[in-house]
């Protein structure tokens, strides 16, 4: 029916299901007989949802009923939704029994460090029929992971979440500049609110070794140098963390990392570590799936297991970061 915002379609389930019937089955009144509604009463609706529409959706030839290119296009939609609302009911009578199925989580290197084994732990631990498959990627690799249905959650840093994902804002970690025992700061006893400070500017003065161009965390800070106008000496490049942190340790260069990536090195005493103080010298950390794809039980029930295991290691400062959002804060779709 058309209202005064536009035309508005009242499309009924039950005459959805009707024409996707009837384009199965070739014929209205075996689709009468399938869906077990009387003949005329299946014949009326199809009319209706013509009128309704402003087109012929269904042509009757020596074969059959057939679906027009209209009713093509619709029979696709119909189908899809009707698909939809099918998963929702599944998920809504499945919801008393344990979530079963696969659920695919992508994660970049440094969070993998941190949210595997009590993910893995408490996942194998309470929903026996979940098959978790943690899988560690570059975060340039997860969004389009996710769009095409490999991944089914993942977690990425900073930019502008693609389109066609759902991205939920999560936290924001601090960067450090971490270097050789002695040339920076120690780890104290309020750790990185002892340390001392480098701004921004001054990072073109240490020798740095940083991961590779497409690397996200590579391109944050090219893309804050631009904006400052601070050109980086990079003697090196290498993409793992470990190594990063050991060459560091071993006085090669200098890095740049996250606080949670090094903590336990700052905290041993293997490197030391400086803040570097500019404001929004910061990276954001998003929880992500597909917008446009169902999400299962199974998947619903681990994002929120995420969200409550990285909560808990935000509380117990094993994972230090800049501002922490418990509840998410959705950044595009």
């Amino acid at each position: 029916m058309a209202t005064s915002q536009g035309h508005f379609m009242a499309l009924e389930l039950r005459t959805l299901r009707g024409f996707v019937t009837v384009c199965t089955a070739g014929s209205i009144s075996r689709a009468a007989e399938r869906l077990h509604i009387a003949q005329p009463a299946l014949s009326l609706q199809m009319k209706s949802l013509e009128e309704e529409l402003g087109a012929a959706l269904l042509e009757r030839t020596p074969r059959g009923v057939v679906a027009t290119a209209a009713g093509e296009m619709l029979l696709a939609h119909a189908t899809d939704i009707l698909r939809r609302v099918e998963v929702a009911y599944e998920d809504i009578r499945t919801a008393i029994k344990q979530p079963q199925g696969r659920v695919a989580v992508g994660l970049p290197q440094s969070l993998a460090k941190l949210l595997t084994v009590p993910l893995v732990k408490e996942v194998c631990a309470e929903w026996s029929g979940i098959d978790l498959q943690i899988i560690e990627q570059s975060t340039g690799y997860i969004p389009q992971g996710l769009l095409t249905g490999h991944l089914d959650i993942g977690m990425t840093f900073g930019g502008t979440p693609e389109p066609g994902l759902r991205a939920d804002r999560v936290l924001e970690e601090r960067l450090l500049l971490v270097g050789p025992p002695g040339e920076l700061s120690a780890h104290g006893r309020n750790g990185i609110n002892e340390a001392v400070s480098v701004p921004f500017s001054r990072l073109g003065d240490y020798p740095l070794i940083l991961p590779a161009g497409l690397h996200g965390l590579r391109s944050l800070i090219d893309r804050f140098g631009a904006s400052q106008d601070t050109e980086l000496q990079v003697i090196a490049e290498v993409n793992a963390i470990p190594e990063l942190i050991a060459l560091a340790a071993a006085g090669a260069g200098f890095t740049i990392l996250s606080h949670a990536s090094v903590q336990e090195e700052w905290r041993g005493g293997s490197v030391s570590c400086a803040r570097v103080a500019e404001e929004g010298f910061t990276r954001q950390v998003y929880l992500c799936r597909a917008a446009t794809l169902p999400a299962s039980l199974a998947v619903t029930t681990v994002w929120q297991r995420l969200l409550a295991i990285t909560g808990r290691l935000v509380e117990g400062g094993l994972w230090p970061v800049h501002r922490f959002n418990a509840r998410g804060d959705s950044a595009g779709s």
